[in-house]
């Protein structure tokens, strides 16, 4: 059973693992998308001002005091046709009753002195080329590339950084297309064949986190299955050497319900009589329990089976503080019991019964000398509520959050395994009821057993 827990949790870990994985290469694919990306609009942006800037060179004027330099004159002219208007060299229409949306006054001027560079054959690739190679900076990022430049669909120009390479659509090219002057009859077409490895190592920090993520991952789950194991070994353990304890418990248990039957049958007092028969079927209920203690470890029952009874409340109450009050007779006790005498409440006797007496026991044992104890029965809508309050010190609320932890012990010195309120809760709840707790500090505890009311009935 063990071996098959712990197969299903290393194959739910494995699951989480592969899904985290992939989930990172997910994100890191997504990341090397947006890279390339903006490496595209990079690419965009450069190339256009690298034509921009090609196309003025069209304008230059060889013998001019400037040389190699282009001057960009705005004149206004009344007409035309007037005859001392200056030469024009270019123009563009731009119809301003119609908005145009990312409208841009110099993306004008540029297109029309394109129109013109164009015209007079002055664009050539091998000078993109050249400007390219010596002005953009992300060049690394490239393994080869192409240009061309087409009219009506047509090459009229073309360039390859390599010689005879045929760039096809993959993953990792990039193809840029940009329409040059404004009569769009000239298109520019770049393709881009990209080296990953370069933005693997601008994505180096992201890897690395990712990694570092994914391996702390498996740390964490590699100790939660370790300590998870531990935790395992620890309560099968503690289970063999409570159900080993328990059965060695059997045989003088046996001899004492005898011998103390031996003795009431022998003893000529009455007093006496009753008394040995009262411990006589104590211990014939404890017999009882430890049967039920090992029926449980035999059968690893994970549930609690109820068999349901009618339960007399008040008299169970007396007999369990008339015992109780003779265990602790140092506390000097006075109880009262404010329960209907005719109230019966339908559950598992010996479950609930072990319950109970849990309840009146640390009630009795956490008191302050002498002690006061009070169980009182109340009806809440739909509830029936049993509470059971004492006279100790109280609870601070940090340890009320635990209290019904397995294996908890408060604070103070009072002996104590930390079972008993634990297994107590889950009688409770298999009841379908609750155990609720009221305490502060220098006022006592009051411990609640809420059950549905359709399980109470009057005798």
């Amino acid at each position: 059973m063990k071996s098959k827990l712990f197969q299903r949790l290393f194959a739910i870990m494995v699951l989480v693992l592969t899904m985290l994985i992939f989930s990172q290469l997910i994100w890191l694919q997504q990341q090397m998308e947006q890279e390339k990306q903006a490496f595209k609009v990079k690419l965009e942006n450069s190339l256009q001002s690298m034509l921009n800037f090609h196309a003025l060179q069209g304008y230059s004027t060889p013998d001019s005091p400037k040389n190699n330099t282009t001057t960009i004159t705005i004149e206004e002219t009344e007409e035309e046709s007037q005859p001392n208007s200056p030469k024009q060299l270019g123009s563009t229409e731009i119809n301003t009753n119609k908005y145009i949306p990312n409208f841009s006054l110099h993306k004008a001027f540029e297109a029309a002195f394109t129109d013109i560079s164009l015209k007079r054959k002055k664009i050539q690739l091998s000078v993109v080329d050249s400007l390219f190679r010596h002005n953009f900076t992300g060049l690394n990022f490239i393994e080869s590339y192409s240009m061309q430049l087409l009219e009506n669909g047509k090459t009229i120009d073309k360039i390859y950084s390599n010689e005879n390479i045929t760039l096809k659509p993959s993953q990792n090219n990039i193809h840029i297309a940009i329409t040059l002057g404004t009569k769009e009859i000239y298109v520019f077409t770049a393709n881009f064949k990209l080296s990953t490895l370069p933005f693997l190592r601008i994505m180096l920090i992201s890897i690395s986190i990712a990694g570092l993520a994914i391996i702390l991952v498996v740390i964490f789950m590699i100790w939660l299955l370790l300590k998870f194991k531990q935790k395992a070994n620890q309560l099968q353990w503690r289970e063999q050497a409570v159900s080993g304890i328990v059965h060695d418990l059997k045989s003088p248990i046996s001899f004492t319900y005898t011998f103390l039957d031996y003795l009431a049958g022998k003893e000529q007092s009455a007093p006496m009589q009753k008394q040995l028969n009262n411990a006589s079927t104590n211990i014939a209920k404890l017999s009882s329990k430890i049967e039920l203690i090992l029926t449980l470890f035999r059968g690893n029952k994970k549930a609690i089976a109820m068999e349901y009874k009618a339960y007399p409340l008040a008299e169970k109450c007396e007999e369990i503080l008339s015992e109780l009050n003779v265990i602790y007779q140092e506390k000097q006790a006075k109880y009262t019991v404010n329960i209907p005498k005719d109230l019966n409440i339908e559950v598992d006797p010996l479950y609930f019964e072990m319950a109970l007496h849990n309840l009146l026991d640390n009630a009795f044992k956490y008191s302050n000398t002498p002690a006061k104890i009070d169980i009182t029965t109340k009806n809440d809508k739909n509830e029936l509520f049993i509470c059971i309050k004492d006279s100790g010190n109280g609870i601070s609320k940090s340890e009320q959050r635990k209290i019904f932890q397995e294996f908890y012990r408060s604070s103070n010195n009072t002996k104590g395994h930390g079972i008993g309120l634990s297994f107590s809760r889950q009688i409770i709840k298999a009841h379908k009821g609750k155990i609720k707790l009221k305490s502060k500090i220098g006022e006592g505890s009051t411990f609640c057993i809420e059950l549905p009311l359709k399980q109470c009935t009057t005798a």
